[in-house]
């Protein structure tokens, strides 16, 4: 992995909240998909208004994928600020187990839906599902991370996501 740096980059950053976006938007915007394969279990072709937000599920989930492989390797290539120093040991194994999980299911649910979506794989669509709950708990737990990291530890954790490391 590259040396630690003192800040994310603007890419990295950008990254960040893209994926966050195209998540709150697969979360609000999935009825589509839902419908257009309720249809096709049936046997009947879905509506086209359901089959257009189905691709569009489909290309935010693809985004998903391509943004975390992005950001993974910029992660290995670049590297990322290390963990506040005053963060006791505990704190800092559930803060990298949360990020190895979230990483592991932006990549692994885009995955099981295409498998599903492309292939049929009523099992893929199920993992799919479950995933995606697991996936919302650790965002969950992340977002409480890092309110407690701000306003209780008073650790720049927070605004570091929120503006770039300063070249040289």
């Amino acid at each position: 992995m590259a040396n630690k740096v003192a800040g994310y980059s603007k890419l990295q950053i950008a990254l960040h909240w893209i994926v966050v976006l195209l998540i709150v938007f697969q979360f609000l915007a999935h009825e589509g998909m839902e419908r257009s394969v309720d249809a096709f279990e049936r046997g009947q072709s879905p509506e086209s208004a359901a089959l257009y937000g189905a691709y569009l599920h489909v290309a935010a989930g693809l985004l998903v994928l391509a943004c975390a492989l992005v950001r993974l390797w910029l992660r290995f290539t670049r590297g990322v600020p290390a963990l506040p120093e005053a963060e006791g040991p505990l704190l800092k194994l559930a803060a990298h187990a949360t990020h190895f999980l979230i990483y592991a299911l932006i990549i692994l649910i885009p995955l099981s839906g295409a498998a599903a979506w492309q292939f049929g794989i009523a099992a893929a669509g199920e993992v799919h599902e479950t995933l995606f709950n697991v996936l919302m708990l650790l965002v969950a737990i992340h977002i409480a991370g890092a309110l407690f990291q701000h306003f209780v530890l008073k650790s720049d954790v927070v605004r570091r996501m929120v503006r770039p490391e300063r070249a040289g």
